[in-house]
């Protein structure tokens, strides 16, 4: 698929004047009234212009005021990342509603909690989540403010095709946001602790899509492409292409030669995934240079950006990974409390430093300070602090304890550890909580998880604490190699003792098939943490199943 774009550099620089005055509901509309024929939502299902988008998002909004849905109420979402997540977000929007992603893969009394603490008033779900679902019935305040995607559940009587009876205007009584109303509820991935949802509004939305569109160089021609879950930040699927104009895509699949697939199909342009996910894409990608085989790989030369969050990116694997893809490879940083990416290295060569986080996009700034809140001096390590438009500052609902905690003076602490150079590119050096003490000496995981991740063998790792009677705190390694390794935890441990101090060397290393992921495409350390260290545990010996 391709699209004619004929906006110049100037009038899509228009198209960002303004913009984050505009409630999502209002730059919809606007995007309708301007290119009504242009591809938006696109997917294996169906394909939704401008102008279809915007009456069907028109009409399943009159559907939930119908069901008894208005201003502030709580919708909760459990639904597979479909066309709807994002016709329903919208919907959600233009009647002052709160949309609110719900990780149906949690335990059922996280799930619990987390709709105890929304207060959530109904529900967006499938067939599939009736089990689920009977959980959090009770806590419903009136059980039949459900509202099924596809084939009825046996909980509730609305369908989300009952909305072809209701009228595509926008009802004339209707209660309309404005930009600093909250739409959202951005949850955190709870890695550090309880979920928290942070009170996302229009403008915090619309703030981060203009300052990534300029900062990053998003296009409105880019076809669009986020892989991360449907309940990791959501509106990055389409908050960029909603301002522009341009196309986007909804693919629900972990596949990387299902991905591959569709962006050949589809010609998408610019991808929005982990680190390690574009490694498994290069099976089934053929080489941007035209060498090596290619009979029943994907063609996917459309690509010209792969933007890259969740992980660190050495400098080989960026320059390894634009030279296979032949496009851009742009590492980027981010958090729910940021509604979206705040640093980027990249776009060009220019705003880039190998091995750098990045620097901070339009619109952000950051310090670094000890934890006494005093700034520290360049290139030494401190906590991140960030503050600006975009920053979803209202703080976590039904949470004051830990808003309080976290919000100050009106910057964000990040609990991120890092160091920011004269330029202002900042590096990663691990989380507050993930520091261990060896021997009496900080050691940050990031570190060495950074030496490993550059052995050419090795495809995923992740380091975490461990303890040894005699030794205390000590590093454990837990890696995926790539097909057909032999590397063992001695050659490994000697390629470390190479490159870092005797006592950063982990004690422990294992090799495990897959290092276990979270839907968000972080690595689920809490997953690794509650697997007992094992020196011996290697899972690529037939018969060992861990």
């Amino acid at each position: 698929m391709e699209v004619d774009s004929s906006t110049d550099a100037s009038s899509q620089e228009a198209l960002l004047q303004g913009a984050t005055e505009l409630t999502l509901g209002q730059a919809l509309r606007r995007a309708a009234a301007r290119v009504p024929d242009r591809p938006a939502l696109l997917s294996d299902e169906r394909v939704l212009t401008w102008a279809q988008l915007d009456q069907e998002v028109d009409r399943l909004a009159n559907l939930l005021r119908a069901v008894g849905f208005g201003h502030g109420d709580v919708i909760a979402f459990l639904i597979d990342k479909r066309p709807e997540v994002v016709t329903g977000f919208l919907a959600c929007a233009r009647i002052g509603a709160v949309y609110a992603p719900v990780n149906f893969k949690l335990h059922p009394d996280h799930v619990r909690d987390q709709f105890e603490t929304a207060k959530v008033k109904g529900v967006f779900t499938e067939k599939a989540r009736d089990r689920l679902l009977e959980a959090v019935l009770p806590l419903l305040p009136d059980p039949r403010k459900i509202i099924y995607v596809g084939p009825k559940g046996r909980l509730g009587d609305t369908a989300y095709a009952d909305l072809e009876r209701h009228p595509a205007t926008e009802a004339a009584d209707a209660w309309r946001p404005e930009p600093d109303t909250v739409c959202y509820l951005n949850y955190t991935s709870g890695t550090t602790g309880r979920p928290k949802g942070a009170r996302t509004t229009h403008r915090n939305i619309q703030e981060n899509a203009v300052a990534t569109i300029q900062g990053l160089g998003f296009r409105e021609s880019d076809i669009f492409l986020g892989m991360f879950s449907v309940f990791a930040h959501p509106h990055e699927l389409f908050h960029r292409s909603l301002i522009l104009g341009g196309p986007f895509l909804i693919l629900d699949s972990l596949s990387p030669r299902v991905v591959a697939e569709a962006v050949e199909r589809f010609r998408v342009t610019w991808m929005m995934a982990v680190p390690s996910f574009y490694e498994m894409m290069l099976d089934y990608t053929a080489p941007a240079d035209g060498s090596g085989p290619k009979h029943d790989l994907c063609d996917c030369s459309s690509l010209r950006v792969l933007e890259s969050g969740g992980a660190f990116v050495g400098a080989e694997t960026l320059l390894r990974m634009e030279a296979a893809f032949g496009c851009t490879f742009m590492p980027v940083w981010g958090c729910t409390e940021a509604t979206g990416v705040g640093l980027a290295n990249g776009p060009d060569k220019a705003t880039r430093k190998p091995g750098a986080t990045g620097r901070p996009v339009p619109g952000y700034r950051f310090r670094v300070v000890d934890e006494a809140g005093r700034d520290v001096p360049t290139g030494e390590v401190g906590e991140l602090l960030m503050r600006g438009p975009a920053v979803a500052s209202l703080g976590y609902l039904n949470m004051p304890e830990e808003t309080d905690k976290l919000f100050v003076d009106g910057w964000y602490h990040t609990q991120d550890l890092v160091t920011m150079d004269q330029d202002g590119f900042v590096r990663f050096a691990g989380r507050r909580s993930e520091m261990l003490k060896i021997g009496g000496i900080r050691v940050y995981p990031l570190e060495i998880e950074r030496v490993i991740k550059e052995h050419p063998e090795v495809r995923d790792v992740v380091v975490v604490r461990a303890e040894e009677r005699l030794r205390g705190e000590i590093a454990r390694a837990v890696v995926s190699t790539v097909p057909g390794s032999a590397l063992d935890a001695k050659a490994l441990q000697a390629y470390c003792r190479a490159r870092l101090a005797v006592y950063k060397v982990p004690r422990i290393v294992e090799f495990w098939r897959e290092v276990p992921k979270l839907a968000n495409g972080k690595i689920d350390k809490q997953g690794v943490l509650g697997v007992p260290p094992d020196a011996e545990r290697d899972e690529r010996r037939q018969g060992d199943v861990g």
